[in-house]
């Protein structure tokens, strides 16, 4: 009995010490956690027009002189079509993602672009397309549908491990920003100059910041269509 119990004796006490390790190690790694969110850099962004009015749809993107840039995982991103409509209206990604264009509506579509940065065309067609587009050059591409006028969408493709497309508001977040240099840029479907022009200089240091972008935008015609419940709003 004297052998059994301490046999017993020393499952538990082992027991005990796994515990007190597993609660250590855990506890370590929530501390970890929280002190990274408590201390990460957030950089907000608030992109308006000449009237101080807020621009949706404005993809805003951060560069870096001294970066360690790492080929990036091919990412795949939808654009839907549905009340024939694309949905976003504008869309960033990177060099060497890809698109799929589901299309959602009990009609047919076309879907092409003419742009530089990518020419493509998806002939008639229903339900999910057979493959994807990659999209490999930067640049803005503007698409449509070849049957329906009013069908129009952006896609913006950036070389840079940090953009964000703003919101009703006009506004976005970069969540998790390292300390350095960056060259901040705008660009907009409807803005009167390259993107270029709109490069200004940020500093992250440490602490929060915000980033402000005043665009001129030009007029954009669109075919008319019928108001609809389902449109989008904020271009």
């Amino acid at each position: 009995m004297s052998i059994n119990n301490a046999l017993i004796n020393g499952m538990l006490a082992n027991k005990t010490l796994t515990n007190k390790m597993t609660f250590v190690v855990v506890s370590f790694i929530l501390i970890f956690w929280w002190s990274a969110q408590a201390w990460a850099t957030k950089v907000q962004v608030s992109v308006v027009d000449e009237q101080q009015q807020p621009i949706a749809w404005a993809v805003v993107y951060l560069q870096q002189k001294q970066s360690n840039k790492q080929t990036a995982k091919q990412k795949q991103v939808i654009i839907d079509q549905v009340d024939k409509e694309f949905i976003p209206y504008v869309t960033a990604i990177r060099p060497g993602d890809a698109i799929n264009f589901p299309n959602n509506d009990n009609i047919r579509h076309q879907v092409y672009s003419f742009s530089k940065a990518k020419q493509f065309e998806i002939p008639l067609y229903s339900g999910n397309p057979s493959r994807p587009v990659t999209f490999d050059q930067t640049g803005a591409i503007s698409m449509a549908c070849n049957i329906h006028d009013w069908m129009s969408a952006y896609i913006y493709v950036v070389d840079s491990e940090h953009f964000i497309v703003t919101n009703e508001l006009g506004q976005g977040i970069f969540e998790t920003m390292t300390d350095g240099e960056y060259q901040a840029l705008a660009w907009h479907p409807k803005i009167n100059n390259d993107s270029e022009n709109t490069r200004q200089k940020l500093t992250v240091a440490g602490q929060d910041s915000k980033l402000i972008f005043t665009l001129s935008q030009k007029p954009v015609l669109r075919a008319w269509r019928a108001p609809s419940s389902s449109r989008r709003r904020g271009y």
